[in-house]
């Protein structure tokens, strides 16, 4: 059925865009046949590609090619204006008398200096890239990180200073983890608010990348504090194509990938295994030798992707239109995962009333199909010893699906076996219809509404078949079925009024926000004694229930949510010198305690450009110079509904009632009226400028940013609660950094561009308190991070300390091995050196390094030779480290004639079992990664009768890292209070060869 749904859905907007195709050509047939043609030029006298050239009131349009020239048919007779649009310039209007026949016009664009007449999205509203006085971070299309991207936020990976895009593996099935400048909750998301098109929280997963125009970032409170208890975390707003008027744009990109591991788990082969077992007196046992097994090699594959893009724009001055399908398939590089998705998106803009009335329509769609794998086998591909074979003839493991697996041993199970026998897939429909209506009142007022409405269909299905090793599912199989509903509507209404006198200049919104949320309403159902695995998951009524299991342990409920808002902004602008902004926002949630259910959430920011004063006129240095600051609260609400009050549940055990066992019931969760927001406070201060008319400019920011009554769940005595946890308010966490990035057109001439972008940002996180904000409940610390080795049972590797940041790492400290008495050697915070069996754990732990880095960079380099064009972009992080508990798990010498180890335990030699979590394997974890290189060619589409644009690509992924890292990857997930631990379930990273085109009609 799911394969039905794409291939009909991908039919009609196939059959949609043509039909407007058709239309659009048919209708322009009949304008009267006369040409302008020409070339576009910058101020060096450079092509400029890509600009959009239309006449004035027309529907006639058209690009720019590889050489900047163009070509206009169908202009009326007369006079004429034409429009020349590009991003990085200034518009262009020129007048010119059309006679019959073919007329020739030359334009030469004027730069926007450092982009500054750019327009950026702000909140419920746009701005002037100069006239902005927080801090916003604008990434276009040609900034955007190339290649195989399952998701639009990783197109921002490296590229925003202060944002860190973290995707741990190759998983294409996995999203990706989110900070801006640091961590700022303990229990809550730290994704940021995405508002695509003036949607606010809309799915980032509705867009495909290529009909993304641009994505602003909002970094500071102070430009976030519009969105109030949603922004604590940053907002991204991402801006689609719009239909243009002129001539139908009709565009096609598409590429295909080939990916592979780019590293493996260092283990030992087969002939090496046998050999350091024979070596060392060690003795395999007579069912797993005899043969050589790669069981890495065993679950991988090369895998095969492929991404297709169409997309039709057009219409009048009067009627705009977009239309565009997307169809994305990425087959993971482990056999049996890989994610299918399909994106159709239709938009209408329309003008009323001698254009006092813009109406706008879009409805989007995204079907997202998957297929999951269990994240064990990676443990058990690298300890599943390499002379065991896959699968075997013996009658004995019949039961078992012919898999050979080691019985009586915990843990230790055939990764094949788990990877063909237990079957996941998931989807998700998420369909957004949004309409927006803009009425001018009077010369400057205009009130904005904006309906939308979101809806998500999440389904899973799960199976172990008879014969999975599990104990659960061994002989009777198991199957689990979960289908949810999420729905979410918002009404946004708002006033803009701008006001210009003389030099001065007034701007002022107010709104009302309603949103109601409705999650998790659906149905999960769970059996097992099936009869047979045919039928997989597809019929639950084929089994039955597992032995005591209550069906409604887990079963999912409604949470139902309502964000009521009222909202408003000030501005002043005195001859675009002095910058004046101020917001408040005041919000009212039903998922907090009924004490503490509004908040508001103010800002102030302003900015001085410098050289609007009369003494910056006579220098020649400076082409822009502007000093910003700016202070901001704004909250996180990232939580479910109904923590605030009691909830009742099923509990352990059953009583006897009325002649039955009935199962008990009792109270769940703990109320707590006092519940509220997490409150962020940011001071920032930010210098631009602008060197030699834009040869070289940059930003150079500063920032504290400080969020208390942070949400934590604490131990309460019960009783007198009636449940043992509480969550409530009262943490507190700063960070603290600075930003930098710096960009340069390196070199320019008509053949040759070089032009280069560096960021760098540096971030100080510190927990503050663990106390809550009622009386006598608060921890002093938290140790979190199990690792669970065997043999470490309940030990952990990280802490949560005030006056530490998240991530501190708190282990043993090792100091060396000693070859005579074939031991390690630790040393107490006491300073007494200890062998580990007298290492008592945490009490004798220590703060041994950190897992956030000390600094992150990216460096953009882009290079531009005739028809040439060649991107190279490199980014990393540097001083943070990371728990390799996978090689601590593979460092079992002893062991190796029932487990693998690592090729790194066999070079250091240690034959003593690692009982403990210590600095041994605290490993620096900097990393420099050639993330993305792009050699591309446009082809002279002059003379070419069908074709306005048509390039081609080829482009690496991920081609080299250079780490002291010894693990599979040194880019792990920094979310969470345990950051910074591989702990032997890290999906392969991929390096990826793709060939890309791109065409335009």
């Amino acid at each position: 059925m799911q394969n039905f749904t794409f291939r009909n859905s991908l039919l009609f907007y196939l059959f949609l865009l043509l039909n407007l195709f058709s239309f659009s050509s048919y209708a322009s047939s009949y304008i009267q046949a006369n040409s302008i043609a020409g070339k576009i030029t910058d101020g060096n006298g450079g092509a400029v590609v890509g600009a959009t050239v239309s006449i004035k009131n027309s529907a006639t349009a058209t690009s720019t090619d590889a050489n900047g020239n163009y070509l206009l048919t169908n202009v009326p007779l007369g006079s004429q204006v034409v429009i020349v649009n590009m991003i990085g310039y200034e518009k262009s209007e020129t007048n010119i008398n059309i006679v019959a026949g073919a007329n020739k016009l030359d334009i030469a664009l004027i730069s926007a200096s450092d982009e500054l007449e750019e327009v950026v999205v702000i909140g419920y509203g746009t701005a002037r890239r100069k006239q902005v006085t927080g801090s916003i971070s604008s990434v276009t299309p040609e900034e955007f990180n190339r290649g195989v991207v399952s998701s639009p936020d990783q197109l921002l990976a490296g590229k925003v200073a202060g944002l860190t895009v973290n995707r741990s593996g190759g998983d294409p099935t996995a999203g990706s983890t989110m900070q801006l400048r640091g961590p700022s909750s303990l229990t809550a998301s730290s994704s940021p608010l995405y508002v695509i098109d003036g949607i606010v929280g809309a799915n980032i997963e509705l867009i495909a990348p290529d009909d993304i125009v641009s994505m602003d970032v909002m970094k500071d409170a102070s430009s976030t504090a519009i969105y109030g208890s949603r922004a604590a975390n940053g907002v991204i707003f991402v801006t689609t194509k719009r239909g243009k008027a002129g001539a139908p744009v009709l565009s096609y990109s598409g590429y295909a990938a080939s990916e592979s591991v780019s590293n493996r788990v260092n283990v030992l082969s087969a002939a090496e295994h046998k050999a350091f077992v024979e070596a060392n007196g060690l003795a395999v046992a007579p069912t797993e030798t005899g043969f050589e097994t790669d069981w890495q090699d065993a679950i991988t594959r090369n895998g095969v992707s492929h991404n297709h893009n169409l997309s039709l724009t057009g219409g009048s001055e009067g009627t705009r239109y977009n239309a565009s399908v997307n169809y994305f398939n990425n087959q993971g590089i482990v056999k049996r995962s890989g994610v299918e998705k399909i994106v159709a998106r239709v938009g209408v803009d329309q003008n009323a009333f001698e254009d006092r009335l813009k109406l706008s329509f879009n409805l989007a769609n995204s079907i997202n199909t998957s297929t999951h794998i269990d994240y064990g086998i990676f443990n058990g591909a690298a300890r599943f010893v390499p002379t065991s074979p896959i699968m075997t003839d013996d009658p004995e493991y019949a039961q078992y699906g012919g898999y050979f697996q080691v019985v009586g041993r915990t843990g230790y199970m055939n990764p094949v076996s788990m990877l063909n026998l237990r079957d996941e897939n998931r989807s998700n429909n998420t369909l957004l219809g949004n309409f927006k209506a803009d009425l001018k009142l009077v010369d400057g007022l205009v009130w904005s509404n904006v309906l939308s409405y979101q809806r998500t269909h999440w389904d899973k299905n799960y199976y172990m078949a008879r014969t999975d090793f599990d104990s659960f599912a061994l002989g009777r199989g198991f199957a689990d079925r979960t289908a949810l509903k999420h729905i979410d509507k918002i009404l946004e209404s708002y006033l803009n009024y701008s006001f210009t006198a003389d030099l001065h200049t007034f701007e002022a919104m107010a709104g009302y926000s309603y949103q109601k949320t409705k999650n998790d309403d659906g149905l999960r159902g769970t059996s097992v004694g099936f009869m047979s695995d045919d039928l997989l998951d597809n019929n639950l009524n084929l089994g039955s229930l597992p032995e005591g299991y209550n069906p409604y342990s887990d079963f999912p409920h409604i949470k139902e949510s309502l964000l009521i808002s009222g909202y408003g902004r000030l501005g002043y602008n005195y001859d675009e010198k002095y910058l004046l902004s101020a917001s408040i926002r005041r919000d009212g949630s039903s998922k907090f305690g009924v004490n503490n259910r509004w908040a508001t959430f103010p800002s102030i920011s302003a900015a001085w450009r410098l050289t609007r004063e009369d003494f910056m006129q006579n220098q020649q240095l400076f082409s822009e110079l502007k000093i910003r600051a700016g202070y901001g609260v704004s909250g996180n609400q990232n939580i479910d509904p109904y923590r605030s009050i009691i909830l009742f549940g099923p509990r352990d055990g059953q009583f006897f009632y009325n002649g039955k066992w009935v199962n008990a019931y009792g109270v769940s969760q703990n109320e707590n009226p006092d519940l509220k927001w997490e409150s962020t406070s940011m001071f920032n201060v930010g210098l631009d400028f602008e060197l030699w008319k834009g040869r070289i400019g940059g930003t150079i920011e500063y920032y504290n940013k400080e969020t208390k009554d942070l949400l934590y769940e604490y131990d309460v005595p019960s009783p007198p609660y009636q449940f043992n946890r509480l969550l409530a308010n009262g943490a507190s966490m700063s960070n603290k950094g600075i930003e930098v990035v710096l960009n340069a057109n390196v070199y320019s001439n008509e053949n040759f561009r070089y032009s280069t972008t560096v960021n760098f940002a540096r971030n100080v996180n510190e927990v503050g308190s663990l106390s809550s904000n009622i009386e006598n409940i608060g921890v002093s610390q938290r140790y979190e991070g199990g690792i669970g080795l065997e043999g470490w049972t309940g030990q952990t590797a990280s802490i949560v300390l005030p006056g530490q940041p998240l991530g501190t790492f708190y282990v043993a400290k090792y100091v060396g091995y000693d070859e005579v008495a074939k031991r390690t050697i630790y040393q107490k915070p006491s300073g007494e050196l200890v062998t580990q069996d007298q290492i008592s754990a945490p009490d004798d732990y220590q703060i041994m390094g950190y897992a956030l880095p000390k600094f992150t960079y990216g460096w953009n380099n882009n290079f531009r030779y005739k028809s040439w064009d060649l991107n190279i972009f490199l980014r990393g992080v540097y001083g943070n480290q990371i728990f390799n508990a996978t090689r601590a798990d593979l460092s079992r010498l002893q062991q190796a004639n029932v487990t693998n180890i690592s090729k790194d335990a066999l070079e250091e030699g240690i034959f003593e079992t690692p009982l403990i979590a210590s600095s041994r394997f605290l490993e620096d974890g900097s990393f420099l990664r050639l993330d993305n290189m792009t050699l591309g060619y446009r082809f002279n589409t002059s003379q070419a009768k069908y074709f306005k644009q048509a390039r081609l690509y080829l482009t690496a992924q991920n081609l080299f890292t250079l780490t002291d890292y010894t693990g599979v990857d040194p880019e792990l997930s920094l979310g969470g209070l345990s950051p910074g631990i591989d702990n032997r379930s890290y999906y392969p990273k991929t390096r990826s060869f793709i060939f890309g085109v791109n065409f335009t009609f």
